[in-house]
């Protein structure tokens, strides 16, 4: 009996490890997942501010992780995120190979 109480506590905790860990975001300069590349990571349950590298060259991108997340324009990113302007872009692990010119400041999730 002590070894299945056990068994099933060791259980629940990895599963709170596993809930809590940080969300990751891979993004490079290249369409394909080409060019420079870059991870960036954000708490989870947490709108992030991205750095410049996210904000500026980010051509391709995707989730490190089994969760998806959105990434938000400038206009989304004042106090939280939002989807003030509906400019916002969901990623999920398979990733958008080319995501045109568009501009983001901000990161949120998982979903």
């Amino acid at each position: 009996m002590t070894n299945m109480i056990t068994t099933f506590l060791v259980l629940c905790l990895c599963a709170l490890v596993r809930g809590q860990a940080p969300m990751s975001v891979y993004g490079c300069s290249g369409t394909d997942f080409t060019g420079t590349c870059q991870t960036f990571t954000c708490p989870f349950n947490g709108c992030c501010q991205l750095p410049s590298f996210f904000q500026t060259d980010l051509v391709s991108v995707k989730s490190t992780g089994s969760y998806s997340f959105r990434l938000f324009t400038a206009a989304g990113c004042g106090y939280s995120c939002n989807d003030n302007d509906n400019g916002s872009l969901q990623v999920d692990d398979q990733g958008w190979g080319n995501i045109g010119a568009a501009a983001y400041a901000c990161i949120d999730g998982p979903y």
